[in-house]
């Protein structure tokens, strides 16, 4: 550390900053020295850290594997991690089918209103489908600046596609997350007949635990986390001052997500922000002393969040642009936490203008300032097989994963509560927004659950759930 601030000062003297330049550069250097001197490595879970859930499990008869001693496991967790990597290509596909039907950056036709809606009953694609994805294969070889269709076209190359296959490639993946669109609703209905509602949660909360994994991300799962943790300060059960390090696992990409999927401003992720903002905002924590940990499979979002960073330690600020679908008809709560996102981090600024063929959407913009940008770190980590290690006291007091751990199964989630709580602080926080395995780790103290609707009728919302590192 010293040898940063003598290089500090003796730049001071000899070369003439701007305060605000100076400021980030002493910022840059700063986090530069810290993380270098306390850099945690990316390690997989050992077995002794694993055995409390493989017991819970095998005693349950819903065991992932026979386990009889450390090098099973280690083969078995490394295999998985490879499963589980395995999966982004195809989440990726997903995220391309996405901007199929929503996308309105590079045509003028008409968006789709769903996935279901694109194809007939026996999964024949409609003119209108078929039209989108002839539109983005034309759009796909003149793609310069737009940097989502030169991602799809660097990924279809990546991949071995023939310029020539390209539109037979992106209707057969279309079709295919049509028809997996509609086993997950089938399954979605098939739950909410249960009459067990504990059952109809796990249900829901492993919904996911065979399909791609998404770069999606949105902005109201934010809102629910600050305001169960807004609930939690107000009856005690965290305290004023007490958050000083965060992890966001999966924070996720805003490349077009599966509720509306616009792209006609840049790819963003939000996060690591509205975590950062939510704890300064309630006073569990100083913005500006905090900082901010990612973890992701994802080498885009990861990338994504390293130059955010890195340009913020160079003084450059992070913009963020908030559509929102008017007709969504959010509720009062939930519109203002829209209204107000970014006023403590940054300033708001012009939105982009709305294409003409997407009705019905307002935006708000905000420039989050350089200095909370640069606070941001970024790890490729699988939160199921993975963890860091830290010395005492130096782990996270706060940890959000929302639309994550619904990727796989109960086996699986018990095995990243496990990481989970490996890296947190003793009483800090965790929260997902989806019922999680109640065979779990011990050193987690599940808290209870809460509902957060986003629409007056409250047929939109999450549950979160809480949870304390004992």
């Amino acid at each position: 550390m010293r040898a940063g601030w003598e290089f500090l000062s003796s730049l001071k003297s000899g070369v003439k900053l701007k305060g605000a330049a100076f400021a980030c550069l002493v910022l840059s250097v700063f986090l530069h020295t810290v993380f270098s001197a306390t850099e945690p490595v990316v390690r997989f879970l050992r077995f002794e850290e694993a055995a409390e859930t493989l017991k819970l499990f095998a005693d349950a008869g819903q065991s992932g594997g026979d386990f009889k001693d450390a090098a099973a496991w280690n083969d078995w967790v490394r295999s998985r991690d490879a499963e589980v990597r395995g999966r982004i290509d195809r989440g990726v596909e997903d995220s391309i089918s996405n901007l199929i039907l929503y996308g309105a950056s590079y045509t003028n036709l008409p968006r789709l209103e769903n996935a279901e809606s694109a194809a007939s009953e026996i999964g024949e694609l409609t003119a209108g489908a078929l039209a989108r994805v002839h539109a983005l294969a034309v759009a796909l070889p003149k793609a310069v600046r737009n940097e989502r269709l030169r991602f799809v076209r660097e990924f279809l190359e990546r991949k071995g596609v023939a310029k020539d296959s390209v539109e037979a490639k992106l209707q057969e993946n279309l079709r295919r997350l049509i028809a997996e669109q509609r086993v997950y609703q089938e399954k979605l209905k098939e739950s909410e007949k249960a009459a067990d509602p504990a059952a109809a949660l796990l249900a829901r909360g492993t919904l996911f635990q065979e399909r791609g994994l998404s770069v999606d991300t949105s902005l109201l799962p934010n809102y629910a986390v600050e305001d169960t943790l807004r609930v939690m300060l107000r009856k005690g059960a965290v305290k004023p001052g007490t958050v000083h390090r965060i992890l966001v696992i999966g924070p996720g990409l805003d490349f077009a997500d599966k509720r509306d999927g616009y792209d006609f401003y840049p790819l963003q992720t939000i996060q690591p922000f509205a975590m950062l903002e939510a704890v300064a905002r309630l006073g569990l924590g100083k913005a500006e002393e905090m900082s901010g940990v990612t973890a992701d499979l994802n080498a885009a979002v990861n990338a994504h969040v390293a130059g955010l960073a890195q340009r913020g330690r160079a003084g450059q600020p992070y913009t963020v642009q908030l559509p929102r679908l008017v007709s969504a008809e959010w509720g009062p709560d939930a519109a203002a936490y829209w209204q107000k996102f970014g006023e403590v981090l940054g300033t708001p600024v012009k939105p982009l203008p709305v294409p003409a063929s997407i009705s019905n959407v307002t935006m708000r913009a905000v420039t989050i300032r350089p200095r909370y940008a640069a606070q941001m770190r970024s790890f490729d980590m699988n939160v199921v097989t993975q963890t860091l290690d830290f010395l005492e006291g130096q782990g996270f007091d706060l940890v959000v994963a929302t639309n994550v751990l619904v990727y796989y199964d109960l086996f699986q989630q018990a095995l990243a509560m496990s990481s989970i709580a490996h890296m947190m602080n003793h009483e800090g926080i965790f929260l997902a927004n989806h019922a999680l395995p109640a065979q779990h780790a011990q050193a987690l103290e599940y808290l209870g659950r809460r509902t957060v609707a986003y629409t007056p009728s409250g047929a939109y919302g999450d549950d979160v759930v809480v949870y304390r590192r004992r």
